[in-house]
């Protein structure tokens, strides 16, 4: 049973999707499984194991369903002890801790383009976890030599990427061609797309543009509101590197804080103050 979640758990990986994974770590009394038990649970409420059936594994699967939504691990106890039959229809009259860890989809980058700016973020990203895959019409730019920790490359005209490319909710796009035409183009694929994050390289004044020709071709507000541009948080960056990193940045935020701004880190209630070594 143990290979079967964790089978499964790949699967889920490899496919994009999510799920929690439910261990118990400790019991008291008289209890349907003891420590060690897991089962998995996925977000199409499919159960791959068994932490004890009966309304135990009813609760942890509503534990698990929270724990998929908010994203964090948790631990839970799940109380046996029932006074009536209909209260718990597994009278053991003991007490589970489970431990809850989410199964996150790998989180996934897709550039269009392969200047001086997406080399730098290539690297950025990577370090950071993302899964980056660069494109560009241009072998010369769109090669495993130029972009070493890519984990896709694709050299194919931009008319061809929309079908080659695979994008869903865990994947952030960040637009930088070499031209105009090319970037309303990725703006308008990436728009057809669940993506987390859409992010384009340029100007106010260019992605107005942009938009006004998305309007035209029957584009809603609230859909041309998901692009950023200019891409990445407001950190005065002027260097293809600086750029890079200001919008991985604005990725990380939308990360761990759901939103496009930074945090303000000295309100965290764990901040450490900054000292001086020596």
């Amino acid at each position: 049973m143990l290979r079967d979640i964790f089978q499964a758990i790949a699967r889920l990986l490899e496919e994009g999707k999510s799920g929690a994974l439910i261990t118990i770590v400790e019991t008291v009394g008289s209890t349907p499984r003891k420590a060690g038990a897991k089962m998995l649970v996925t977000e199409d409420g499919r159960l791959i194991g068994t932490v004890g059936g009966g309304c135990v594994e009813a609760d942890l699967v509503a534990y698990a369903k929270q724990v998929m939504k908010q994203g964090r691990p948790a631990m839970f106890e799940v109380d046996l002890t029932a006074k009536t039959q209909d209260e718990n229809d597994m009278l053991c009259g003991g007490k589970m801790k489970a431990f809850i860890e989410p199964i996150v989809a790998e989180e996934k980058l897709l550039i269009f383009g392969g200047g001086h700016i997406s080399r730098a973020l290539h690297e950025f990203a990577a370090k950071v976890g993302f899964r980056v895959t660069v494109t560009d019409d241009r072998p010369e730019f769109a090669n495993t030599e130029r972009f070493p920790l890519a984990a896709d490359v694709l050299a194919i005209p931009f008319e061809k990427q929309a079908e080659a490319v695979k994008v869903d909710e865990h994947t952030y796009v960040v637009i930088a061609t070499r031209g105009h035409s090319y970037d309303e183009l990725c703006m308008e694929i990436a728009l057809r797309t669940p993506a987390r994050y859409i992010a384009l390289v340029g100007s106010r004044t260019k992605v107005a543009l942009f938009k006004k020709n998305l309007r035209d071709k029957g584009f809603r507000e609230e859909e041309l509101e998901r692009v950023v541009c200019p891409a990445g948080l407001d950190l005065g960056a002027e260097t293809p590197e600086e750029i890079a990193l200001s919008i991985v940045a604005q990725m990380i935020a939308v990360r761990r804080l759901g939103q496009r701004t930074a945090g303000d880190f000295s309100k965290k209630k764990n901040a450490c103050s900054s000292t001086t070594e020596g």
